[in-house]
């Protein structure tokens, strides 16, 4: 029903302009009608007419006379629509507007005039209605110009009306499809760079040629799939992003063994629930960069997810040489903390691009920590993503 009628309104098509045309004159033809079809009433009535009959007579022959002058309300009306606006509207030229609207004005008068005295009153002659009183050429040319004003008002406020509202539909179609440039050009980045830190992972392991790098090519193996198949949709189940952090530490702890010290904690109400796919995993790659392989000692990494009520709590500490090069971070304020590198530069672009005003996010770096807190605001509705071809085994924990 709403699609039925958005395209009667702003089709294109001959047909449905045809019709638009012929149901707004239509409506202006009854508005007349019913305005002035009770003053050949009393005349009818004087011949000798029943009320009923003398007040059916009135509106037929007031509606004869609003179709009878309606070719000089079209001269304003279309001459406003497409004339003056085609024209002078979006170059700004208002002035030149304005003189138009005059001089459509006066043809539409003379117009109006010209039909009332040539037309309209030997009509009334012929059917024994009598001349109105004072009609002199001053009067006609107002009257004219009176329903000539009223019908171009209703016309040009429904034109305008149809501008606003097209440019602003164009307008919301420009931002959506800039979201959609950006995020996409986000995710892209996201990929490559993930990808890039995971091969570097793997060739440190080739290079001592270690029993595990097959297991890693399998743990890699996984995460593409997801990263390639499921990632694709705007939304992810938390449950997948869950075990892709998961598969992801697990890739390295193969890496640095018994060096790294991984404490996880996921609770709360995590089943059905959605997120924007590798939303967190760049807090990881940067706890990793920055934090284990930087330290020669032992090094630690702290994780808790926790879901209540829609709200998405997520903690990320880990252990940090003293000497070691940190991301370039801006003091924390209220809402996001700008922070540098490309992993970390995306996640909270991402954050601002899929979450306005439902996150806050704390970086705070330390002597020997780092510390990632984020509270977001998850969607009330759970999304239903069927599995694809490609990603139908469950990712292992």
């Amino acid at each position: 029903m709403q699609l039925s009628a958005s395209k009667f309104i702003f089709s294109n098509q001959l047909r449905h302009r045809l019709a638009r045309h012929g149901f707004f004159w239509g409506v202006v033809w009854l508005y007349f009608t019913l305005l002035y079809g009770i003053f050949p009433i009393g005349f009818f009535i004087d011949r000798g007419f029943s009320t009923l009959l003398a007040t059916l007579l009135g509106f037929l022959s007031s509606g004869m006379d609003a179709i009878l002058f309606m070719p000089a309300h079209m001269i304003l009306a279309y001459g406003i629509i497409y004339v003056l606006f085609p024209r002078y509207l979006h170059k700004g030229r208002y002035w030149k507007i304005v003189v138009g609207v005059i001089f459509f004005s006066f043809l539409t008068a003379c117009a109006s005039a010209f039909l009332s005295a040539w037309v309209v009153t030997p009509v009334h002659t012929r059917i024994g209605i009598p001349r109105v009183r004072g009609a002199s050429l001053s009067y006609l040319l107002m009257a004219g110009l009176r329903g000539g004003i009223t019908v171009a008002g209703f016309v040009a406020a429904i034109k305008l009306v149809k501008i606003w509202y097209l440019k602003e539909q164009a307008y919301r179609q420009i931002e959506k499809e800039k979201f959609q440039a950006e995020l996409q050009l986000l995710k892209s980045q996201i990929h490559p760079h993930f990808l890039f830190n995971t091969l570097n992972n793997l060739y440190a392991l080739t290079l001592r040629k270690s029993e595990q790098s097959p297991a890693v090519v399998l743990k890699l193996s996984q995460l593409l799939s997801y990263m390639l198949y499921d990632c694709n949709a705007s939304e992810v189940l938390l449950e997948k992003e869950i075990a892709f952090m998961k598969n992801y530490i697990g890739l390295e702890q193969l890496r640095y063994g018994a060096r790294l010290e991984v404490s996880m904690n996921f609770h709360g109400d995590l089943k059905g629930k959605s997120i924007a796919p590798l939303l967190l995993i760049p807090f990881l790659e940067n706890a990793f960069k920055h934090g284990t392989s930087e330290q020669l000692e032992q090094a630690w990494i702290f994780l808790d997810l926790a879901v209540d009520d829609n709200v998405l709590t997520f903690k990320l500490v880990n252990s940090r040489d003293t000497d070691s090069v940190l991301p370039e971070t801006d003091p924390p304020s209220v809402g996001a903390t700008s922070v540098g590198g490309i992993g970390l530069q995306n996640v909270r672009k991402r954050l601002e691009l899929l979450y306005p005003g439902r996150y806050e996010l704390t970086i705070q770096p330390e002597e020997e920590t780092f510390l990632v807190d984020l509270i977001l605001r998850l969607p009330e509705e759970s999304v239903v993503l069927k599995p694809s071809a490609a990603s139908v085994a469950e990712l292992p924990a």
